[in-house]
C-alpha cells in the first residue's frame, strides 16, 4: 500500500509539472542571467530532419522549466551550504565578493592574441605610438587559501610581452586591487582608476594631471552585476558610481552602428534601470563608438582596440584628447576597420582584460 501512494504521488507530480510546462507561457528573457531563453517555437520540422532537435529540446525545456530560478537559487543554497563546494557552476562566493572561475590558461589562444594584435598593428599602426596594457580580472587578487582554481597571471603576462613586437607595455597589474572591481560583477569601478590613469600618463607621456581633475560623482545604488545573475545567491546590491564634469558633459558620442548616427551622451542614464547597468558607460557594447570634446584645445587622437572594460575608462582620457574612437573587434572584423577610422597621427592602446585574452578567438 506504501509502495503504491508513492508511486501514484511521484506520476502525480511528473503529469502534474508536465501540465504546468505545458500551459505556461514561453519566456524570452532571463533577466537574473541577462540572456535570452530559448523557446519552444524555436523547434521545427527542419531540426528534426537535422537531427538537431533532441539536442535543442533539451536546452528548450530546461529554458523554459518553470520554477526555474527557484531550482537554480535552491541548487546554489545546496552546493555552497550543504556539500560545502567552492563553486557552483564555476561562481564562488569568497567573502563577500563573486568570482567567476578562469582556468585553465589556455598558451594557444595567448599566443594567438599576441600574434592578432601584431597583425593588426602591422596593417594599420606603422607610423603610430602603440602601447598595450592588460587587465587583470578579479580572480588575480585571489590567494591559494581561496581554495579557487586561476590563471598562472604571471605566465600570462610574459607570454604576451614575449610574443608582441614594436609596442609598449603598460602594467596594470600593480596599480589595481580587488576593492577596485565590484563585488556582483567583473568590471572595475570608474571612481577607483585614478592610479590607471597615472601609470597610462607615465607610459604615454600625456599632459594631464589627472589627480588634480574636480568631478562630480553621481551615484545608482542597486547596481547588481552579471556575477550576481550568475551565482543565484542572495547577496546586496553594488553602488555603481559614475565621474563626470563640464568636459564629459560636452562631448559628444557617436555609435557607429547606430542607423542614424546620432549624438549622444558620454552616460546613458536610461540603462541604469536596464538589463545591465554597467551600459550607462557610453550606452553598452558597440564595434565602433568615437566620442569627441567641444571643451578645451587638444588636437589629439587616440583609438583604443577594447573590451568593455574600456567603456568607463575612457570618459576620464577625454581630457586629455579631443577625439577618442573605441573599436571592438569582438564585434567587426578588423580587417575591414580601415574603412572607417583614419589612424594617422593618433596614440594607439590595445586594452584588453585576461579573460579575453585567454579566449582571444573571440577576436575578428
Amino acid at each position: 500500500m506504501k509502495n503504491k501512494l508513492i508511486t501514484t504521488s511521484f506520476i502525480t507530480m511528473l503529469i502534474l509539472v508536465f501540465i504546468l510546462n505545458a500551459v505556461s507561457p514561453d519566456h524570452g528573457l532571463s533577466v537574473s542571467e541577462r540572456r535570452k531563453l530559448k523557446y519552444f517555437s524555436d523547434l521545427d520540422l527542419s531540426k528534426v530532419l537535422s537531427g538537431g532537435f533532441i539536442e535543442d529540446f533539451e536546452k528548450v525545456a530546461l529554458d523554459q522549466f518553470i520554477f526555474r530560478d527557484t531550482y537554480r537559487r535552491v541548487k546554489a543554497f545546496v552546493a555552497f551550504n550543504l556539500f560545502n563546494k567552492s563553486d557552483n557552476n564555476d561562481i564562488a562566493v569568497i567573502e563577500d565578493q563573486i568570482f567567476k572561475m578562469e582556468y585553465p590558461l589556455n598558451q594557444k589562444q595567448v599566443l594567438a592574441f599576441s600574434e592578432y594584435i601584431n597583425k593588426v598593428s602591422a596593417l594599420y599602426l606603422t607610423d603610430n605610438d602603440v602601447y598595450y596594457a592588460i587587465i587583470p580580472d578579479k580572480n588575480y587578487f585571489l590567494t591559494d587559501s581561496d581554495n579557487l582554481l586561476r590563471l598562472d597571471y604571471d605566465y600570462l603576462e610574459q607570454l604576451v610581452i614575449k610574443n608582441v613586437k614594436g609596442m609598449t607595455y603598460i602594467n596594470l597589474f600593480d596599480v589595481l586591487t580587488l576593492s577596485d572591481y565590484y563585488r556582483t560583477d567583473p568590471h572595475w569601478k570608474q571612481e577607483n582608476l585614478l592610479p590607471v590613469l597615472i601609470r597610462l600618463k607615465e607610459a604615454m607621456k600625456l599632459d594631464t594631471d589627472f589627480e588634480d581633475i574636480n568631478y562630480a560623482i553621481e551615484e545608482y545604488s542597486s547596481f547588481y552585476g552579471a556575477y550576481y545573475g550568475q551565482a543565484a545567491l542572495s547577496a546586496s546590491p553594488d553602488h555603481l558610481k559614475y565621474l563626470t564634469n563640464t568636459i564629459i558633459q560636452h562631448a559628444i558620442v557617436r555609435n557607429m552602428e547606430s542607423e542614424n548616427q546620432s549624438d549622444a551622451d558620454v552616460y546613458d542614464t536610461q540603462k541604469l534601470v536596464g538589463l545591465d547597468a554597467y551600459d550607462v558607460f557610453l550606452s553598452g557594447a558597440s564595434p565602433l563608438i568615437t566620442i569627441e570634446s567641444k571643451v578645451g584645445d587638444s588636437e589629439k587622437e587616440l583609438i583604443i582596440f577594447r573590451d568593455s572594460f574600456a567603456s568607463s575608462l575612457t570618459p576620464l582620457l577625454i581630457e586629455e584628447y579631443k577625439k577618442i574612437t573605441l573599436i571592438d573587434t569582438r564585434y567587426v572584423s578588423h580587417s575591414s576597420i580601415g574603412d572607417y577610422v583614419d589612424f594617422e597621427g593618433a596614440d594607439v592602446l590595445f586594452l584588453y582584460n585576461t579573460s579575453v585574452i585567454n579566449h582571444s578567438q573571440i577576436l575578428k
